[in-house]
């Protein structure tokens, strides 16, 4: 008979680092106080269960973060922590320009261990697959079964929006949607994995495929009013292959008032003149350009349709 269960990692996704407060916190009299509370929770788990933390990408809001950012980043974030880049640590969304991001200043300090981009990194008991984002989830190159095995589970890391019912924004692509799958994989496990842990939708869920378990983490932490009903959580990865959601404490959180209401999220100033930023000097990069932005889900299907006519006049 199999003893008590035991915490092989602990999942987060959606850090989203700032040197300066989302609107809606600007309440907060200390915001890196605000960001390391969390990350002092997940410590103190990981303390508990004496394992590593994986993130499933989004450490910075900025990939190119300034060295105050990056230093608190050094201080605060957990040790042992296995990560894949989302596109907010990627310049220009490119992994290829990994090398000039504030994420990858975090590899070369030995702060945080990069997974290999679709390859696999052993731990004990877990046999970690990297999905960075632009990369499309594979399957894991026959290792399923090992569950039923006895041996290291099998659970790929991805950073990609995906969405079931009630956890999502408007008008969410249908193909991004978990539904029932017949994928054909022995032991009945979705692409052969154990688990899939994704990041990038920044509202938490799990859900089954098959004997699979799929844990999107959603964001580590309150950025915008629409969360205010939201308590963030992560998961604690048991050796069954089995995700137990721990919620995290919001009790110190401080927000606008007049906030409360329930707002759809809005095209951020910030973001769009990042954006233009990266244009060069024809009419067509700039259409090119808006036209990536667009496709990020923090943009509403409203804003979506005002710019898109705006273009074509």
């Amino acid at each position: 008979m199999r003893g008590k269960s035991k915490v092989l990692a602990i999942l987060l996704a959606d850090v989203h680092l700032s040197l300066k407060p989302p609107i809606w916190r600007s309440a907060e009299p200390d915001w890196l106080e605000a960001q390391a509370r969390p990350l002092n929770e997940v410590k103190l788990l990981q303390q508990k269960y004496g394992c590593p933390v994986i993130c499933a990408g989004d450490i910075f809001d900025k990939w190119n973060s300034s060295p105050e950012l990056i230093n608190f980043a050094l201080a605060n974030l957990p040790d042992s922590m296995y990560t894949i880049p989302g596109q907010h640590d990627l310049p220009n969304h490119q992994y290829s320009d990994i090398h000039r991001s504030a994420y990858w200043t975090l590899v070369g300090a030995g702060k945080i261990i990069s997974l290999p981009q679709n390859s696999f990194l052993t731990l004990p008991n877990i046999t970690l697959w990297g999905f960075p984002f632009g990369n499309e989830l594979e399957g894991c190159l026959g290792l399923e079964g090992r569950l039923s095995n006895g041996d290291e589970l099998c659970v790929a890391i991805v950073h990609s929006y995906v969405w079931i019912d009630g956890y999502s924004y408007p008008n969410a692509p249908e193909d991004k949607k978990f539904g029932k799958r017949i994928s054909g994989i022995k032991d009945n496990k979705w692409l052969g994995y154990d688990v899939v842990v994704y990041g990038d939708n920044h509202k938490g869920f799990l859900t089954q495929v098959e004997k699979t378990q799929i844990f999107n983490c959603g964001t580590l932490m309150r950025r915008k009013s629409d969360e205010i009903d939201y308590i963030p959580q992560v998961g604690l990865l048991l050796d069954t292959g089995v995700v137990i959601p721990h919620f995290l404490d919001i009790s110190k959180d401080e927000y606008i008032a007049e906030a409360k209401e329930r707002v759809e999220p809005l095209l951020e100033m910030g973001d769009f003149f990042d954006e233009l930023g990266k244009l060069g000097k024809t009419a067509l990069d700039f259409k090119e350009a808006m036209k990536e932005f667009l496709r990020t889900p923090s943009v509403s299907s409203e804003v979506k349709q005002i710019i898109f006519d705006a273009m074509e006049k």
